[in-house]
């Protein structure tokens, strides 16, 4: 009986800790929470509200953005300049998204961060972008510029539903 109890207990001390790492965990993906009305595409204009460096980034801008999704990925992709990225969902408050996107290489980090609020068939919000550039492993310069944007869709399910499109 006591040899029995002592292979018990080896047994549990050395194999419960196998099983604790092992438990699946499951949620709902903050990807699965972005309203559908976000998917499509869109008119975008940005107005510059701060920036550390104004002879790098534009005062104003007219841009096309277009919001898909695919299993748990977000794309966003622009159709005028063929840039493509995916993003990361950062937080979903009921109509409003924050989202992050990054683009690192050896010489630069690029973050962009845009919080969306989405009212029918329009979205306004905050872009962040944060460019570090970096020579010889070591940072020499952060540039910050911060846009506030607006934007009407162009295309999508909102935007057939309106038109009577299917």
């Amino acid at each position: 009986m006591k040899k029995l109890l002592i292979s018990a207990i080896v047994f549990l001390a050395f194999f419960l800790p196998a099983f604790s790492e092992t438990v699946i965990k499951g949620g709902v993906a903050l990807s699965d929470r972005v309203p559908k009305g976000f998917f499509g595409t869109w008119k975008v204009t940005s107005v510059q509200t701060y920036t550390n460096n104004p002879m790098l980034f534009t005062e104003k801008s007219t841009d096309y953005w277009n919001l898909s999704k695919e299993d748990d990925v977000i794309t966003l992709s622009n159709p005028v300049s063929g840039a493509i990225a995916s993003v990361t969902v950062e937080e979903v408050k009921n109509n409003q998204i924050t989202f992050t996107r990054r683009k690192t290489d050896r010489n630069e980090n690029v973050t962009e961060t845009p919080t969306l609020t989405l009212n029918g068939e329009n979205f306004s919000g905050t872009d962040r972008i944060v460019i570090e550039k970096y020579k010889y492993g070591r940072l020499v310069s952060t540039d910050i510029v911060e846009y506030r944007i607006k934007a009407v869709k162009v295309s999508g399910d909102g935007a057939n539903k309106i038109l009577g499109i299917n």
